[in-house]
């Protein structure tokens, strides 16, 4: 379902909303709102991760355990 909203936008940002679609990033006005509010949900997406890794290392957690041994390689002996 979708549903149809209006918003109101000053002259620069309808300027950047119509230089998206003139320079072929977006389809039209609608395509390129639709674009930032993905790359918006993805940085909240980003956030929460984040937010979920830091907790885990503030509890002393191993957060990707399937990398622990690349963290202290072992090194060749020197000659």
């Amino acid at each position: 379902m979708t549903t149809q909203i209006a918003i109101r936008l000053d002259d620069d940002e309808l300027a950047s909303l119509d230089a998206e679609v003139a320079q072929g990033h977006a389809a039209n006005r609608s395509e390129a709102v639709r674009h930032a509010l993905a790359r918006l949900q993805r940085e909240q997406r980003y956030q929460r991760e984040e937010a979920t890794l830091a907790e885990l290392v503030r509890r002393g957690e191993a957060v990707y355990p399937d990398f622990d041994s690349l963290l202290d390689p072992p090194h060749p002996a020197l000659d």
